[in-house]
């Protein structure tokens, strides 16, 4: 299988082609299938491409960059999304939200930060938009959107493996591997040696033994020792894991630290699961924040050897966190303090689960709906783009047509009006909109 490399999503994996191998079909680092084209793509070193590609400086792009540029913003609006490229440029009436998250992000409060806001609001926008300006700020970066059925809490090695999948530092293209050789190039990296899991990968590496297969182990993708247990229970492990990374980050690579950012958070506590997987969901989410606070209580209780067996689970729980530990390896949640990790949750507001340590605590910050103004701006930028993009000239009346009481479905909303309006010229906008 051919590899590729973007200069946005990453590292990923040739699919398909089509339309003459014009455009490549590619899995990239964060799981998700993108149609690109050949000419953004570079062919890594060992890796030839399909054969109806040709490779040559002479092909002719078949859409000018500008209008290529616009259609894929528009295309990606169609499915309620903005591409990361343009999450500045496309970011309107949020000024006051995005100071309070900075404030929080450079400051001293190691308690995690929640975003809470009705579906479709924007949340995920805004995270969006924060994993670019982290990223910009010299932060390493990762985001997860946890699904109850495919992404739920109570299955920590899944959770760890769509943070590693999704990590991002100094650029878009610097991916966890990148991270970790940059670590093992440092004269600091001994400082990381006494980490069971990240120490053991450095010194492969160093060794210049870092075949796939140590990677993917690392990555949580393939058995080695110490193992990467699936269990329910084993949140210890990959918060220790996620302790190291942001102690690395910062003090030996010189970042600031690292940002890890949680979507779709309420299925924490999913009414489709039995009371046991909500019950080690939370002991993740516990262990999580708790990582996430720098709270030294785990490392002290493991130092101590101070766990007790429960009684109708025979499981190990800490004697003063309450936490549940792998009975397989007991490793602290933390590996040392501080471990420069922030910890963001976006929920749809749920004033019971808030009521709920580790949430209660937590500082948060509710959005609503932007203003009228806000949406005429957004809807401004959209039609320039889409003139751009299909060489339209757009009726500014659509706007008066689009629902305005939920930000994706405005978006979404205002690009169908738009193809409306494109495909059917003869026909009268109101005839076309007003229903």
């Amino acid at each position: 299988m051919q590899s590729v490399k973007h200069a946005i999503y990453g590292i990923g994996e040739v699919q398909q082609t089509r339309f003459g191998g014009f455009e490549i079909s590619a899995r990239f680092e964060d799981g998700i299938l993108r149609w690109i084209r050949q000419d953004e793509l570079e062919f890594l070193s060992g890796s030839t491409p399909p054969p109806d590609i040709e490779i040559s400086g002479s092909v002719e792009p078949i859409l000018p960059d500008e209008r290529f540029r616009a259609r894929e913003i528009i295309e990606a609006l169609r499915l309620g999304i903005v591409p990361h490229g343009q999450v500045d440029e496309l970011t309107f009436g949020r000024d006051y939200a995005i100071g309070q998250i900075k404030e929080w992000l450079n400051g001293t409060d190691r308690e995690p930060l929640i975003i809470a806001g009705s579906y479709g609001v924007g949340k995920t926008h805004l995270l969006n938009y924060v994993y670019a300006s982290a990223l910009k700020q010299n932060r390493a970066v990762a985001m997860v959107e946890l699904d109850p059925a495919e992404l739920p809490l109570h299955k920590p090695k899944a959770i760890y493996e769509a943070i590693i999948h999704s990590f991002k530092f100094r650029t878009h293209n610097g991916g966890f591997r990148e991270f970790l050789r940059e670590i093992a190039a440092s004269p600091n990296w001994h400082e990381l040696q006494e980490h069971v899991y990240l120490g053991t990968v450095i010194e492969k590496i160093r060794a210049g033994e870092d075949d796939e297969y140590i990677y993917e182990w690392i990555e949580g993708e393939s058995p080695h020792k110490p193992q990467m247990y699936n269990y329910s229970t084993c949140g210890n492990i990959y918060c220790y894991i996620l302790s190291g990374i942001g102690w690395a980050a910062k003090n030996i690579l010189g970042l600031d630290g690292f940002l890890i950012q949680f979507d779709e958070a309420e299925s924490v506590d999913s009414f489709w699961h039995t009371s046991y997987q909500n019950n080690k969901s939370w002991n993740f989410l516990k262990g999580l924040v708790l990582t996430g606070s720098d709270d030294p209580v785990s490392l002290k209780e493991v130092s101590m050897n101070k766990f007790y067996k429960h009684r109708l689970y025979k499981g190990w729980w800490g004697y003063y966190s309450d936490l549940q530990y792998c009975g397989h390896f007991r490793l602290p949640f933390t590996w040392r303090v501080p471990c420069n990790l922030k910890i963001l949750f976006a929920f749809t507001p749920d004033d019971d689960m808030f009521e709920v340590e580790p949430l209660k605590s937590a500082r948060k910050l509710e959005i609503g709906s932007i203003g009228m103004d806000y949406f005429e701006k957004i809807s401004e930028k959209i039609i320039s783009l889409y003139n751009l993009a299909y060489d339209f000239q757009a009726d500014l009346r659509v706007f008066e047509y689009v629902p305005k009481d939920n930000t994706r479905r405005f978006i979404k909303g205002l690009v169908e009006a738009l193809d409306l309006t494109r495909f059917h010229p003869d026909n009268p906008i109101r005839e076309l909109l007003d229903v």
